[in-house]
């Protein structure tokens, strides 16, 4: 009788869900990622009309002849305007690898409203897994 008192309560911690996290992916798989979003973000930044910089691509895979094209004061003034930038409330909620990812956007040259629309893409999710 008494081990029926335990059932209820065993047979409820069984019923809870328990969440599961996705193992990280691979860091060649983070970067291929991470370059399928630069790539979009340089795609909408043209659309736009706005300037493109060679340097949002640099060091991606399939992009080996892309090359710093910003001057160190052009590149300076990026990071400090990455540095400012307000991260959207869908960055926050993600964590510091999301921030990150969106900052560095900004310091390879993406300008901050294309930034701002790319973290709602599938891109963006998938690179800061």
């Amino acid at each position: 009788m008494r081990a029926l008192m335990f059932l209820p309560p065993l047979l409820a911690a069984c019923a809870t869900p328990v969440a599961l996290t996705a193992p990280a992916p691979a860091p060649a798989d983070r970067i291929a990622a991470e370059c399928r979003l630069l790539e979009r973000a340089q795609a909408e930044t043209g659309a736009r009309g706005l300037t493109v910089w060679t340097d949002v691509l640099v060091g991606c895979p399939g992009h080996e002849g892309a090359r710093n094209a910003m001057t160190l004061a052009q590149a300076s003034d990026a990071t400090r305007v990455a540095n400012a930038a307000d991260a959207p409330q869908a960055v926050r909620a993600m964590g510091p690898r999301a921030d990150m990812v969106f900052r560095r956007m900004i310091t390879r040259g993406v300008p901050v409203s294309v930034a701002e629309a790319m973290v709602t893409t599938p891109e963006f999710a998938a690179a800061v897994r």
